[in-house]
């Protein structure tokens, strides 16, 4: 009865840290982790900014436009969970990558161009995407940088 009895505390004792341990993090896989992210990289100063056109062409920005770029998208997007994308999921769409940090964490940001109704994009982070909103003035940059929108 001794034996059983320690076997069953000792299960309980796991179990209860089992679901502690996913209680804890279960908040932690929203847009905002991606946001977070991507605030501690631009926070650094040191990071690598990238933008793939709508045409899949790959351009690394330099000193005041990537600066501008990587704090415009930290400090604008926001988590736009239950909303419903599918209708701009089909519309052009620009990625910027963000590169930075001690190891190297990259976090991408795609904005869906929708012309003047541009507001939603999705941030890709720790093999995750999530939706994210106020994504309009982030694509306003892009275009006056040169970069074709349908804007």
């Amino acid at each position: 009865m001794k034996k059983s009895g320690f076997r069953a505390l000792i299960g309980l004792v796991v179990v209860v840290i089992v679901v502690i341990l996913v209680y804890q993090n279960s908040g932690k896989n929203t847009a905002e982790s991606g946001i977070s992210a991507l605030q501690a990289i631009v926070e650094t100063g040191e990071y690598t900014v990238a933008v793939t056109d709508e045409a899949g062409e790959k351009h690394e920005l330099e000193d005041n436009s990537k600066t501008m770029l990587a704090e415009l998208i930290s400090s604008s997007v926001t988590d736009a969970a239950g909303e419903d994308l599918s209708a701009v999921l089909e519309n052009p769409q620009i990625l910027v990558e963000i590169t930075g940090g001690d190891p190297a964490v990259t976090v991408g940001v795609t904005v869906y161009d929708a012309g003047e109704e541009t507001d939603f994009g999705m941030i890709s982070f720790a093999d995750k995407t999530y939706p994210v909103k106020n994504c309009g003035e982030v694509l306003n940059y892009l275009a006056e940088i040169g970069f074709a929108t349908v804007r």
